[in-house]
């Protein structure tokens, strides 16, 4: 017995091709798969940063010969640079003997606080390293700057 002759004129009823309707249905899988991926770099491109990377801590340290007592004083400026407020934490100041005096808990968005540490007249070097409790929940570690001294203060 032939074959049905219109069996013969329908090439979408062949087994092995897929027909118009599962041809449209995977065109319109790939279309949206395209526009979720350019939705997800989108909204990634605004979701805030994870890390501390936009949170900027500018240190400076100056010293002056306090010849009456003998004593480098030396005033440490902080300055934030993040659009964000932050309470220090973890603060030391080295040598460890010498205590860093004045440095408020916290700083505000573009603020420069300063803090005074005194060292020995023979003692050319010193540091401070911090943490800042960032206000949006972020956390920095090891915010730090050293101060070298290459002249000597006489009494």
């Amino acid at each position: 017995m032939s074959p049905h002759p219109n069996h013969a004129r329908r090439p979408d009823r062949h087994p092995s091709a897929p027909s118009r309707a599962v041809r449209a249905r995977g065109r319109h899988l790939r279309r949206c798969a395209v526009a979720l991926t350019g939705l997800a770099a989108g909204l990634a491109l605004l979701a805030p940063p994870a890390t501390g990377a936009d949170r900027f801590l500018d240190i400076h340290g100056t010293a002056t010969c306090d010849s009456e007592h003998g004593q480098w004083v030396v005033t440490w400026a902080l300055t934030n640079h993040a659009e964000v407020a932050g309470t220090f934490g973890n603060v030391r100041a080295y040598p460890a003997s010498r205590p860093l005096v004045g440095l408020p808990d916290r700083i505000q968005p573009g603020q420069t606080v300063t803090a005074e540490q005194r060292l020995l007249a023979t003692e050319h070097s010193g540091e401070i390293l911090l943490d800042v409790n960032w206000d949006d929940g972020v956390v920095t570690y090891d915010h730090h700057w050293p101060v070298y001294i290459k002249t000597h203060c006489a009494t």
